[in-house]
Order: C-alpha cells, then sequence, then structure tokens
C-alpha cells in the first residue's frame, strides 16, 4: 500500500508567520532553506518540538551567515564548494536502519561581507565567528580542535594571500560548518581545507608531513594515526589518495572524531577493497565488502558483474559553465571518490568511510534514487522511501528528477562493527537553478574599492 507523504509544513507555517527578516538577502535564504529543511524533518519523523527547535536556530544562527542573495544574473558573491552551482548550504539524510529512523543534517559555509577581499581572502572570518558565539550560547561546544586546526592548517599573513589573489590565484571554500540535531541532542562539527601561501590549490597544500606534524602535537601515540600514515606512506593505493580536508567534532578533545578526508586518483573496486582495508592492515570481511560494492553499483548503474579492476564509467557531460568554474583549481572534487579516516584518539585502526560523488555518475536524479530506494528495501531499510523521494522533489522544484543529475552530491558508506552500513545521501539545496544561471567572473587580484 503506498503512503502519502504530506505537503503541509505546520511547523514552518507557524514559525514563519511571526518571524520577518530584516533585509532581503536574510528574506531569500529563510524563505529558500526554511522550507526544506522543515520538509527534511518532517518527512524524517522528527517530533515537533526538535522541529521548533532547529527552524528558531536555523532563523537566529544560520541564515545571518548565508551572505548576499544571488545576484540578478544568478550569479553569488562568494562561490562555496558545497553546492554545484556554489551555494553555501548542502543537505544529508542519513538512511535508516531496520528499526530506526532517518538523520536530517546540513553543512554551510559562513559567508563574510569581506569574504575573498584582502581583510579576508579566504572567507573565513564569518565561520570563526559563528563558531566562538555557538560556544557561548551552546552547553558542551569546545573548540579546542577547531582553535588547533585553524591556528596550524593555514597562514596567517593575509598580505601574503591578498598578494596571491593580486597575480590571479582563485581562492575558494576553507571552513565548513554542520549543526546537527539528533536524539542525543545539538552538536557541531567544523571543517578545514588548508590552504598555504605558495601552496596551490587546497587539495594539493599541505604535504602529508604537514598533517602529520598537526596531529602529533595534539596525540603523539595515537595508534590508529600511526596505522594510517603506514598504509599512506608505504601502500601503493595509499600512495595514490590526497589529503584535502579534516573534519572534528566541537566537543572535549578526548570524546571528538578527527576524520582526515582524501580525494582517490581511482575508482575502481579493486581500490575500494584496498583502501577501506587499509591494503590488509583492518580487517573487513568479504561479505560486508561486496555490501558496500552492491550498492555502489546501484547508484552508479552498474550491473552486479561490473569487473572489480575497472573504473566506474564517469558521465559528466550534465555540468554546466557554472559547476566547472565554481571547481576550476579543485576539478578532482567533481569527479574523484573520496574517502575519510577517523583517527580519534584511542582508536587502534582508523574507521573508513567512502564517498561516491554520484553527481559525476550514474543515470539521473530519479533512476538513482529509485536503484538507491530498491537497494534499502531488499534490505528492510525501505520503510522512509517515499519520504526521501518526496524530500529530493521538495529541493528540486524547479525540474524534474528525471531530466538532469545534480540533485544528489555524494552517497557514502561506512561499515559499521556489527557489519551493517551506515548510508548517507548528500543533497544539493541549489539555490540557484544551476542550468539557467551566467557565470560571472571569478574574482581575481584586488580591485578598485577592495581596500578591505
Amino acid at each position: 500500500m503506498t503512503k502519502t507523504v504530506t505537503t503541509s509544513l505546520p511547523v514552518w507555517e507557524a514559525v514563519s508567520q511571526w518571524l520577518s527578516p530584516e533585509n532581503p538577502d536574510l528574506e531569500y535564504w529563510w524563505k529558500l532553506t526554511g522550507p526544506q529543511i522543515s520538509h527534511m524533518m518532517l518527512a524524517a519523523g522528527y517530533s515537533t518540538e526538535a522541529q521548533y527547535n532547529a527552524l528558531l536556530f536555523h532563523y537566529r544562527w544560520i541564515i545571518p551567515y548565508l551572505g548576499p542573495a544571488p545576484r540578478l544574473d544568478r550569479s553569488l558573491k562568494w562561490n562555496s564548494l558545497l553546492g554545484n552551482e556554489g551555494s553555501p548550504i548542502e543537505y544529508s539524510w542519513k538512511w535508516n536502519s531496520a528499526k530506526g529512523k532517518p538523520d536530517v543534517r546540513y553543512c554551510i559555509e559562513a559567508i563574510g561581507p569581506y569574504a575573498g577581499r584582502p581583510l579576508d581572502p579566504l572567507n573565513q572570518d564569518a565561520s570563526l565567528e559563528l563558531l566562538h558565539k555557538l560556544q557561548e550560547v551552546v552547553p558542551g561546544v569546545d573548540l579546542t580542535l577547531s582553535n588547533h586546526f585553524a591556528a596550524s592548517l593555514f597562514d596567517h599573513n593575509r598580505g601574503e594571500y591578498a598578494a596571491e589573489a593580486a597575480k590571479g590565484a582563485h581562492f575558494t571554500s576553507t571552513i565548513f560548518i554542520a549543526p546537527e540535531w539528533l536524539e542525543t541532542g545539538f552538536s557541531v562539527k567544523s571543517y578545514f581545507l588548508p590552504r598555504r601561501v605558495g601552496g596551490g590549490v587546497n587539495a594539493k597544500g599541505l604535504a602529508l608531513s604537514d598533517w602529520e606534524d598537526s596531529f602529533k602535537q595534539l596525540d603523539p601515540d595515537n595508534e590508529a594515526r600511526k596505522a594510517a600514515f603506514d598504509f599512506l606512506v608505504n601502500d601503493p593505493e595509499g600512495q595514490a589518495i590526497t589529503p584535502y580536508m579534516l573534519a572534528v567534532d566541537n566537543v572535549e578533545p578526548s570524546e571528538s572524531r578527527v576524520k582526515l578526508y582524501f580525494i582517490a586518483s581511482r575508482s575502481s573496486f579493486a581500490s575500494v577493497r584496498s583502501i577501506m582495508t587499509l591494503g590488509g592492515r583492518k580487517p573487513v570481511t568479504e561479505a560486508h565488502l561486496q555490501e558496500v560494492r552492491s550498492l555502489i553499483c546501484a547508484v552508479s548503474g552498474l550491473s552486479p558483474d561490473f569487473p572489480e579492476d575497472q573504473e566506474t564509467p564517469f558521465t559528466a557531460a550534465h555540468y554546466t559553465t557554472a559547476t566547472r568554474d565554481n571547481f576550476g583549481e579543485l576539478p578532482e572534487i567533481l569527479h574523484s571518490y573520496v574517502y575519510y579516516f577517523d583517527i580519534a584518539p584511542g582508536k587502534k585502526l582508523p574507521d573508513i568511510k567512502l564517498y561516491t560523488p554520484v553527481r559525476g555518475y550514474g543515470p539521473n536524479d530519479l533512476a538513482l534514487a529509485e536503484s538507491l530506494c530498491g537497494w534499502m528495501k531488499e534490505r528492510g531499510r525501505g520503510q522512509y522511501t517515499e519520504e526521501y523521494m518526496s524530500v529530493l522533489r521538495k529541493l528540486n522544484q524547479h525540474r524534474r528528477l528525471e531530466d538532469k543529475k545534480g540533485a544528489h552530491i555524494y552517497l557514502s558508506a561506512l561499515i559499521k562493527k556489527d557489519g551493517a552500513l551506515d548510508v548517507t545521501s548528500y543533497l544539493g539545496a541549489e539555490a540557484v537553478d544551476p542550468f539557467q544561471r551566467v557565470p560571472s567572473p571569478r574574482r581575481r587580484g584586488i580591485h578598485k574599492g577592495d581596500d578591505l
């Protein structure tokens, strides 16, 4: 029997009638993202109280940091790496277990008034301000790790970054913030994409030794880090992946994950197998690996017997000029498999998560979603598939899902201790329709009036 998924958003309607954004930029982001968050939380079965908390938090703390609304030509003041078209927000739907409910999360890049200008060339001030404000008002938020990595993964002479910009360097995202409303309460994560002066683009800006030095300052005897770096230094598959981003939970350091993200140069399942087992250093059963493989095949439009040693076919024809321009100096993000290694204190071996960039692989969004939902149903996890489809349609009201790709950004899989797969869909907000956007020139150099 088909469920009827409601399109009514009673909490959004109740909250929004009493809130009046102070300017057109706030109004634009509130009217775009407020209903999106409300719909996702309702679809995932969140309580009314949780929906109120999340929406009021979003209005008070997140909306003011999303920057100016898109211009008349549909361009944005600062193009974020979170959205295909540069929008500063990305949603995620962590799929339910057979007996549980989904988790709804999102990640933002805070956009400051001087983003990309000499005063704030890497657009970091707004993110750091927001983190410190949250520490003041939210019990349990601890910025020890965020402060450490913000200090150790970047240079601090902004004049040198400004000089690079004047010579034509194109700066992009370096900090993301991810608030989470879970059954256990509120939490917030920080993500850092390092960029050193003269170091090139983010994914190539830091040597492996620079990362290790930063980690050793915090936890010199970490066994998980030692195992991970042994793989990275001595295994051919480890040598072929590039660290580019780090994420931490803003909690007491001994309780935090420390997730180091890598861009992979290969997309075959043989490569996936090697990385998820650390080249044989991490025990993973064949049955669990085959579950990962079946998921990859389902969302990539591959037959179950697709050869393990062949690269996943890349289907990038849907990318627009605006998308390619946004990721111009980090093109790997658009088509490369991504992994994180969690090298948190106390771990002997890292937990490893795979992200497949489904915006560049497999069929259109409708076919991809139907395959993913079918995979879930086969494993007794299909209770929220209709709700998931409704979320996709809510986020993509400007087009039909069967027409193009881009609603799905990543699909991730992590093998839990009990062997089940944690699966998460990462979804774009598409603040502007990327297929109608007129791309604007990148901000390069320092122009008249850019003295700040």
